[in-house]
């Protein structure tokens, strides 16, 4: 928040659930914790308005009013993730239809049609409502509006509205059956009337573990379409509230790797970027460090906010693991190392009932303050008390960045076709853990952002490359810029429509190769490839390459591409271009990670790859370095640092180049000698 002075630590209370003293008790122990901020209001709608036009928010101003007494700082949430029931049974045409047609009932939470006229108006007025009322409440620092949306529609509703929102970007009929590939199955469209949403009853398939569209453009631009809705319930909320309190910022709650909405598009709406994280015991640190960067990346590197986190268990997975008082530690100094100024648990005490009734919380059903949980969350909060001075308002600093692309990510995976097995996410993460293990300091980009802070730019299945990224690239490369993209990587254009020519589009000469086919294969299958000298396996997925000037690193060894190259690279203005043709395994973009940092001398904070490991790198305006050291392993590791004297910055401990760290532990180093 501005002029933040302290990391907000707390997380989402429910007085509507308990009665005053118990409610009195959790603050007086959230304060032993070191916590300074309650959410309070998520999912009381039902209870604040009764009916059209009555309200009640007298639960509510007792709440806030024992939490100014208290010393919180408050985050009010608008309740409109779950209409009430009388208003849905009221107003059925709120409820959402899903893929197949059929349409919600009342009950539960983000059932809503996001394009619902009533929806919108009753969600828009308890937001003002709310402004209105508590617009001079002194501890009120955040509004979070709704929570986690995620629910598309299919309704009539939303048909109509898809086809204005047609009308208005393609203009006419024969743009649209030029961009959508009408001819293809003679689908050729002759009034707006016969363009319906795709579900399940037209132009989608669920093939094996999704929906895929037997119309990639159609399925494309209601993805699209659908993004934006939800966003426009947000905006409406917003401006609500902005209208009584445009002092006080406004967020709503990501969800990072989140396929259904682009949360780059969203960021550009809000005025701080939160986020919850509930990573799974089997996920390795790497996939949650992706997702930290990418929340990073929304909020263009500014400060972020994580608004959820489980402080022991989440309860919706399959296998409901406890996390260790180190887990908990670990993630949520990775959180912050990634540049969060705050950290919030869902939830501070454990319900009774309900779905999530053993959902994790800091209060547990034990109703004691000397469980091992609480103790866990304590330590946490005591650890960040003592980073406050140093930490809040540094930056992450990275040299390096991935591009992060939702519609590549819907155009590659949306539509049958090359391999079903082939993902962006898994193809994404595979480069990020590559360039964590080298310490450069790695950032997530969207492709609208500047590409000109970054000495090398890696682009997994960049899949829909359209040509004003392409320019981009171009310019990027021109001006002395590294720049890797992978298969699958400028296939086709922002409609869907294969590029011809080669794929790589108009980035051939860039590149100095053509791509001229690609090949798959079932996930049982293996081929081989080799690079400088060592074989790699190749799974899935590879590309027939014809080079046209670029250099050959690396061949495939078998398979009906034996002998013919997969790895290039070209030099192209002042910079250097890769391309790598097919899916290869994590081994090898190790090692080809390794081997653009060395040969283009990309600054690292420590010698050599490190495994286990994740050391991000913070500045302040006035040049201080930080380094945030995180241990995920089971094992004591040794580090070498490259230069300069260190104090951890919570024991005080001092180190030159070389440090031990122990197994699943933490230091936050300041160097000091500057």
């Amino acid at each position: 928040m501005p002029g933040q002075e302290e990391f907000l630590y707390g997380g989402e209370c429910y007085p509507e659930q308990w009665n005053e003293e118990i409610f009195r008790k959790d603050l007086k122990w959230m304060k032993e914790a070191h916590m300074n901020i309650a959410t309070v209001g998520v999912f009381c709608w039902s209870l604040i308005q009764r009916d059209e036009n009555s309200y009640d928010f007298s639960f509510l101003d007792r709440a806030l009013e024992i939490l100014e007494k208290e010393g919180f700082f408050v985050c009010l949430a608008t309740p409109t993730a779950a209409p009430p029931l009388w208003m849905t049974r009221k107003y059925p045409e709120i409820l959402a239809v899903d893929a197949n047609g059929h349409r919600r009932t009342p009950g539960g939470r983000a059932n809503f049609c996001p394009n619902s006229e009533k929806y919108r108006q009753f969600a828009a007025n308890i937001a003002e409502k709310l402004a209105e009322r508590y617009k001079s409440y002194k501890p009120l620092i955040l509004w979070h509006v709704n929570n986690e949306y995620a629910n598309y529609c299919y309704c009539e509703v939303c048909e109509r509205k898809f086809r204005e929102w047609l009308k208005k970007k393609y203009g006419s009929l024969e743009e649209l059956n030029r961009s959508w590939y009408t001819q293809f199955w003679g689908q050729t469209i002759y009034d707006w009337e016969e363009i319906t949403v795709p579900t399940a009853r037209n132009l989608l398939l669920f093939r094996k573990d999704r929906f895929q569209s037997i119309n990639p453009a159609i399925y494309q631009d209601y993805r699209r379409f659908m993004n934006e809705s939800l966003l426009e319930c947000f905006e409406l909320e917003y401006q609500a509230l902005k209208k009584h309190t445009p002092h006080v910022p406004i967020t709503t709650n990501l969800m990072a790797t989140f396929k259904p909405l682009d949360y780059f598009l969203w960021a550009r709406k809000m005025d701080v970027i939160s986020w919850d994280s509930y990573p799974d015991y089997t996920e390795d640190y790497a996939k949650v460090s992706l997702r930290c960067a990418l929340m990073r990346g929304a909020a263009d590197g500014k400060p972020v906010l994580l608004m959820e986190q489980s402080p022991s268990q989440a309860i919706w997975k399959w296998y409901n693991h406890q996390k260790s008082e180190s887990a908990l530690r670990l993630h949520t100094f990775q959180t912050i190392a990634h540049g969060a100024d705050g950290a919030l648990y869902f939830q501070i005490r454990q319900s009774r009932g309900g779905c999530e009734r053993f959902h994790g919380a800091v209060i547990t059903h034990a109703n004691s303050n000397e469980t091992r949980v609480f103790r866990a969350v304590k330590r946490v909060g005591q650890d960040l008390s003592r980073l406050e001075p140093e930490i809040l308002g540094t930056r992450v600093h990275s040299r390096t960045a991935v591009l992060f692309d939702w519609n590549s990510w819907w155009a590659l995976e949306d539509s049958p076709g090359p391999n079903i097995d082939f993902t962006y996410l898994q193809e994404v993460e595979k480069y990020y853990r590559a360039l964590l293990r080298m310490n450069t300091g790695v950032d997530i980009l969207s492709v609208e952002q500047d590409f000109s802070k970054y000495r090398a730019i890696f682009a997994p299945a960049l899949f829909m490359l359209n040509e004003k990224t392409a320019r981009k690239i171009r310019e990027y490369v021109e001006a002395g810029g590294v720049f890797v993209a992978t298969t699958m990587s400028g296939i086709v254009d922002e409609n869907n429509l294969a590029w011809l020519g080669g794929y790589l589009a108009s980035l051939n000469d860039v590149f100095g190769v053509r791509i001229e086919e690609f090949d798959a294969f079932p996930p049982d299958e293996e081929r081989k490839m080799t690079f400088m000298g060592k074989s790699y396996v190749v799974k899935l997925l590879e590309s027939l390459i014809k080079v046209e000037g670029a250099s050959v690193l690396g061949t495939y060894v078998d398979g009906i591409y034996a002998n013919q190259p997969c790895v290039t690279v070209n030099g192209y203005g002042s910079g250097t271009a890769y391309y790598i043709a097919s899916c290869a395994s994590q081994e090898f973009c190790n090692d080809f990670v390794r081997y653009v940092i060395e040969q283009h001398g990309i600054e690292t904070v420590c010698d050599g790859p490190s495994d286990g490991l994740e050391i991000v790198k913070r500045r302040s305006e006035d040049g201080r370095t930080y380094l945030f050291v995180m241990n995920f392993s089971k094992e004591r590791k040794e580090i070498c640092l490259k230069e300069g004297r260190w104090r951890d910055i919570l024991s005080g401990q001092l180190f030159s180049e070389k440090l031990v760290l122990d197994a699943e532990d933490v230091l936050v180093l300041e160097r000091i000698d500057q």
